[in-house]
């Protein structure tokens, strides 16, 4: 059976109606890549217990989304990004795996 989660990659950068959370709150330093990856594994290990899809609404900063990316993809969660789409505020789904 498929459980899907629906994240946000970073708080506070878009309003996203439906979402469950956040994969990370706050990114202290933009440019410590691997304090990032530290940071995004943690959170989705917490975050995805007992789920194996994972939609991300990719509203944050793009080394947060390829460590969620990273992170699906070395433990076989589904993932589709949603990006967000200007010109009628509403986004749409790139299936990734």
């Amino acid at each position: 059976m498929t459980k899907t989660i629906k994240l946000g990659a970073v708080a506070g950068r878009h309003e996203i109606p439906g979402v469950q959370g956040y994969v990370l709150n706050l990114v202290e330093d933009p440019s410590d890549l691997e304090e990032i990856e530290r940071n995004v594994f943690a959170s989705l290990d917490n975050k995805l217990v007992n789920v194996n899809k994972l939609d991300l609404y990719v509203t944050g900063l793009t080394s947060v989304v390829l460590a969620a990316v990273k992170y699906c993809s070395q433990n076989n969660v589904q993932l589709s990004c949603w990006h967000f789409n200007r010109e009628d505020s509403s986004y749409f789904k790139q299936k990734m795996f």
